[in-house]
């Protein structure tokens, strides 16, 4: 039984939090973890490489989709693919595009591009149904505004739309974080607190 931490144990510990900026936003009460049992990462995604994008909204099932979501303006480039740690961040708060992003990557987490959204909508359909689902990692500009990839519930059918980036979220949006996949001796999930 360890009574108390050594200096390096402290070391190792700061480290596995994501470095002193981390550990300090936990001690704050800015950030909170998860620990969980060894071996344990939570969810993961898995973005295929052997989809081209119409492919991979088929794979969505989507009921809607907004006509300026093309493969040009949203391309699922290479370090969006392949098997990540996921986690959706909720703020509880009406919250800017800007903010959120800093939010999710204090955490160690990316803001999910397109591949990610398109995946999770096939992988998760009810999330959306239940609260919007945002991909902070991919915008463009539609109609002479930034817009991101969201995932929708219009009363009737799931939706794949495209939301402006200018003004504040509101509260009941999630954003989709991902990371690649941590090993399996890396056990905890660090959180953002609303």
């Amino acid at each position: 039984m360890i009574d108390t931490l050594t200096a390096p144990q402290i070391d190792t510990l700061i480290e596995k939090l994501g470095g002193s900026d981390s550990a300090l936003g936990i001690l704050s009460g800015r950030l909170a973890i998860c620990v969980l049992p060894v071996g344990s990462t939570g969810s993961t995604l898995t973005v295929p490489d052997d989809l081209d994008f119409e492919q991979r909204i088929e794979q969505g099932a989507f009921g809607w989709r907004h006509e300026s979501l093309s493969e040009e303006r949203f391309p699922v480039i290479g370090d969006q693919i392949g098997e990540r740690d996921l986690k959706l961040f909720h703020f509880a708060r009406n919250i800017p595009s800007e903010e959120a992003e800093r939010l999710i990557r204090e955490t160690g987490y990316q803001p999910a591009g397109i591949g990610a959204i398109l995946a999770f909508g096939a992988a998760f359909p009810d999330t959306q149904v239940r609260h919007p689902v945002v991909g902070l990692g991919s915008a463009a500009e539609v109609d002479g505004k930034g817009s991101v990839p969201t995932l929708w519930f219009d009363g009737e059918r799931r939706t794949i739309d495209l939301v402006w980036l200018d003004g504040d979220w509101h509260r009941n949006y999630r954003f989709l974080g991902v990371r690649e996949t941590l090993p399996a001796e890396a056990a905890w999930i660090p959180d953002a607190r609303p």
